[in-house]
């Protein structure tokens, strides 16, 4: 009866100590793989990636993260540079399948295609925008877009 006891404390002890060393090390992993973004918004759309001062090269795929609780028959996102003065649709289709509930997050991948024209530029930022009503349109930080 004792060693039953003893082989089955033992098991136990065994058994917490694996699953603390997992659940630490998963945690862990998945904390750094996870941005935290805040897509709160009310009456509009709010871009929160890219960030502001971020940077990339033509041909990246960039995420694309945006909360909106606008149901105005979908989402036009544009990569716009120069002040604004050019501007050049990322998806060939509109955005239809966001959840438009005012917090969550919808993540898109957006490649920087210079054959869709996008080109290197300082001063580049995401626009994302209900078709039907663009003036409750958001748009991401300032970053730019190396050769």
């Amino acid at each position: 009866m004792n060693f039953f006891k003893l082989a089955a404390s033992s098991c136990a002890v065994l058994a917490a100590i694996s699953f603390t060393a997992c659940g630490d090390s998963s945690s862990a992993s998945s904390d750094d793989d996870k941005v935290a973004y805040d897509c709160s918004v009310k009456d509009g759309v709010k871009v929160v990636a890219p960030a502001e001062g971020e940077s990339f090269k033509l041909g990246d795929t960039i995420k694309v993260v945006f909360g909106s609780d606008m149901n105005f028959g979908g989402f036009g996102v544009e990569i716009r540079f120069n002040d604004g003065a050019k501007k050049i649709s990322l998806f060939d289709e509109s955005i239809d399948d966001a959840v438009i509930d005012g917090k969550t997050c919808n993540e898109y991948s957006a490649v920087l295609d210079a054959k869709r024209g996008v080109e290197a530029a300082d001063d580049a930022y995401i626009f994302v925008y209900p078709y039907s009503k663009q003036s409750k349109a958001g748009k991401s930080g300032t970053f730019k877009v190396t050769k």
